[in-house]
């Protein structure tokens, strides 16, 4: 994996492009991105012939192992590697240790390994178990064994064991890497802990880029909780411009936290390279559905109007998107968002989309699924697109002004 940049600007923020970013070293993704989030080796709610209709698939798909760590015995038996087993096209596949989407029970790491989470409950992997489980995945890319479980209240002792655990993992899996054959061609992604504590993350820093890794994942701010807005929160900026400073600039940065597309342009402005798209999902499980407009120019005025129109008595919309529970949309025949190209959207109506909710269909969910990654998937390439033609803070600043506004979109 090579990381080259093309652009930087003046916040931290890059423009760039990771080459070579598969095992056959014949793939090249452009940044900032985000991955593709799966369930299970699957995106949620949809076959693979569905994911196929949505636009703009990301080429990385992300998958956790605690919902898969209990079958590395039958993939290793299959013989052919996680890509192969869950017949996904994506060309790179990321394992990493816990699901973006879901909370995590605090108080299971310990020295001697870490706790993941599947369908059975809780499942320990200690270093030996995580290489054996890797080797019968043979992903592309691999996150480091990892004690995240901190957050804005964790004192300094705490913090201390979470790098120091952290980084005993890595020393560990470095050396069993550099014995495995069958990972040898796999990038390994080192994972900077820390907490709210400058001292403690300069070391985690510091100690990672030691050490052979071939990219940075940024986590521990929130302890598993998904819900919580780290920007709100005082000294978060703070604390995760500081890291991103301490890391080489000729690797790539990632953070699989759920953030929406105005917070990500945040993360990105700080120097964050690659996303989740946890986000969609977890609006898709709420019955929401994105509807913001991050096209420069703005959307036409026809479309706008009908935009407008449509939401008019919606009281409940955030200009970033809208709750079809609501009774409001029972008799609203429009599409979910004007102009949308997506299969949803050409094919389907607010109306419709209500009483399949109403009446707990899973057609729902694939459909609001379908929906929410097109338009999550659309705006990273707006977001590339604004940072080319240096138009970055004009998207900020539109996609604010519909926060703001609600209707004004």
């Amino acid at each position: 994996m090579k990381f080259i940049i093309e652009k930087t600007l003046a916040t931290g923020g890059r423009l760039g492009i990771i080459s070579q970013a598969n095992r056959q070293g014949n793939v090249t993704l452009e940044t900032p991105m985000c991955t593709l989030f799966t369930k299970g080796g699957s995106a949620p709610h949809l076959s693979i012939d569905m994911l196929r209709r949505v636009a703009h698939v990301p080429e990385v798909a992300v998958m956790s192992l605690g919902a898969l760590a209990d079958h590395h015995e039958t993939v290793a038996e299959f013989g052919k590697g996680l890509r192969e087993f869950t017949a996904m096209s994506n060309p790179v596949i990321f394992t990493t240790l816990h699901d973006a989407s879901a909370a995590i029970s605090p108080g299971k790491n310990d020295n001697s390994g870490v706790a993941v989470w599947g369908k059975g409950g809780k499942i320990k992997l200690d270093t030996s178990l995580f290489m054996k489980i890797q080797e019968s995945f043979c992903p592309d890319w691999f996150q480091a064994m990892s004690d995240g479980d901190t957050d804005v209240s964790c004192g300094n002792k705490r913090l201390v064991k979470s790098v120091d655990r952290t980084l005993d993992f890595l020393d560990e899996i470095v050396e069993a890497k550099n014995k495995s054959e069958v990972l040898s061609k796999s990038s390994l992604i080192g994972v900077i802990e820390g907490g709210f504590s400058e001292t403690q993350r300069k070391r985690s820093a510091a100690e990672t880029v030691a050490r052979p890794v071939d990219g940075f994942l940024i986590e521990g701010f929130e302890k598993g909780n998904r819900d919580v807005d780290l920007f709100s929160l005082p000294d978060f900026t703070k604390i995760l411009s500081f890291t991103l400073e301490q890391l080489p600039t000729d690797k790539p940065r990632i953070m699989e936290t759920v953030w929406s597309p105005l917070q990500v342009i945040k993360a990105f402005k700080l120097g964050v390279d690659v996303f989740s798209s946890a986000y969609p999902h977890i609006l898709t499980e709420k019955g929401l559905a994105l509807v913001s407009d991050y096209s420069l120019p703005p959307l036409s005025q026809p479309a706008k109007l009908e935009l407008q129109t449509a939401n008019a008595k919606n009281e409940e919309t955030n200009g970033l998107y809208i709750d079809l529970h609501n009774s409001r949309y029972s008799e609203d025949f429009g599409s979910i968002l004007p102009g949308c190209s997506c299969y949803a959207c050409t094919n389907f109506t607010r109306a419709y989309i209500h009483h399949l909710l109403k009446t707990k269909e899973l057609l729902a969910f694939v459909l609001l699924t379908m929906h929410n990654f097109h338009q999550y998937f659309e705006f990273f390439q707006h977001l590339r697109l604004s940072l080319k033609s240096d138009r970055l803070n004009e998207l900020e600043d539109y996609l604010s002004q519909q926060l703001n506004s609600g209707l004004d979109r």
